[in-house]
């Protein structure tokens, strides 16, 4: 496994993401385009958060892993070569200035903030689809009296 989280293409998102700008200016003639292309964003959306969650996943598992090894392999040497006293408070102090805990929690950082993002995305593209929806296909309910 590299350590390094897999890198995500989400140019395909953004030109969906892109197009809710364009929902403003566009006519009921052209709903159907507008709403296949927000049902085909969130698709998109929805498959590269569940890859970006697993992504997350397997980032904590190694956090775990580094912090482990850490404390049951590394600190001794540290703590030896610094002349303080092994103990079970001193190990937990090193797991926090080991360099491979810091890449990996960097690491979880960065996917975590991908998962984050990719929730945003999507919730925006299902708010735009629904809005978008209700405006072209919906009974606006008004009154005999509204809209004079």
């Amino acid at each position: 496994m590299s350590d390094v989280p897999q890198k995500v293409d989400i140019t395909l998102l953004a030109q969906y993401v892109n197009k809710i700008q364009e929902l403003s200016s566009t006519n009921k003639m052209m709903a159907p385009v507008y709403l296949q292309s927000m049902i085909m964003g969130q698709d998109c959306a929805a498959n590269l958060l569940a890859k970006a969650m697993q992504q997350d996943s397997k980032a904590k598992s190694k956090v775990e892993h580094a912090e482990a090894i850490a404390y049951l392999e590394r600190a001794k040497e540290y703590l030896d070569s610094k002349g303080i006293k092994d103990t079970s408070e001193a190990r937990k102090q090193y797991v926090n200035i080991d360099e491979d805990v810091l890449v990996a929690k960097d690491n979880r950082a960065m996917t975590e903030a991908l998962v984050a993002l990719l929730k945003g995305k999507l919730s925006q593209l299902r708010q735009a689809h629904d809005d978008f929806k209700k405006i072209a296909y919906g009974d606006q309910n008004l009154t005999q009296y509204e809209g004079m």
